[in-house]
């Protein structure tokens, strides 16, 4: 994965150039630490579904195809140091966005045997969303008095929620394809790593930006596997207390 791999790159980078400056900065303003980032994840994938019923002595079809693309994120992290260097952390992110799905459908004749209707229709307006708690440890890497770098690694927990098209209905004695929309939702278990670099502008308070890759994977009822979560980067307030 590009995204995993540039991530790890810049962590490797940034821990090199502290590392040497790390023993000669002062103490941190306080023990506990809050940061309030807004950024994207620009994460895109597609999925869909195929099925089929019998119906008319035959059997009828309908697939689908959905895009979940990116959007924008929310993320608020608070934190304590146990030691200068390492503090725990739990962050809460907030991801949604909406999307349509294409729906093929081929309902056979109920007078006539092998003459089915194929049609192809969109249903729009299906909402994507995705909560993230993200369990981190941290390590706080000072590059000079006002500047530092903070490298976390942690489980996530994202619970789902997808609009998408389930099932059909078909009005007897015709061939009329109906989408069915429902909302499925599961909660996938996966991993985030991040790095996270902040400018003290105060002694308590400052401006950051930061990279992070938090995924995992869910089942819901129709969709084995889908993909949820991703590379997510942004910028905020970060305060120190």
């Amino acid at each position: 994965m590009p995204m995993t791999r540039t991530l790890v790159m810049a962590m490797l980078i940034a821990a090199a150039a502290a590392d040497a400056s790390a023993q000669t900065q002062p103490p941190p303003a306080g023990l506990g630490f809050v940061n309030l980032t807004f950024g994207a994840q620009p994460s895109s994938r597609d999925f869909g579904t195929s099925q089929s019923f019998p119906l008319y002595g035959e059997n009828a079809t309908f697939t689908t195809s959905q895009e979940n693309g990116g959007g924008g994120m929310f993320d608020i992290t608070a934190g304590y140091r146990f030691m200068p260097a390492f503090a725990v952390a739990v962050g809460f992110s907030n991801f949604s966005n909406t999307s349509s799905s294409t729906v093929t459908s081929s309902i056979p004749n109920p007078l006539v045997f092998e003459q089915p209707l194929v049609t192809t229709t969109t249903v729009s307006d299906l909402d994507h969303s995705e909560r993230g708690i993200h369990i981190q440890a941290v390590w706080f890497l000072p590059v000079t008095d006002k500047i530092d770098v903070a490298l976390s690694l942690g489980p996530s927990f994202i619970l789902v929620k997808q609009d998408l098209v389930s099932s059909i209905s078909v009005p007897p004695g015709t061939q009329t394809a109906n989408p069915v929309k429902t909302t499925e939702e599961d909660t996938g278990v996966g991993v985030n790593i991040g790095i996270d670099g902040t400018y003290l502008i105060t002694r308590n308070f400052g401006a950051g930006v930061f990279m992070r890759y938090a995924g995992a994977k869910v089942d819901l009822t129709t969709v084995d596997g889908l993909s949820v979560g991703g590379f997510q980067v942004g910028g905020g307030v970060r305060v120190r207390f």
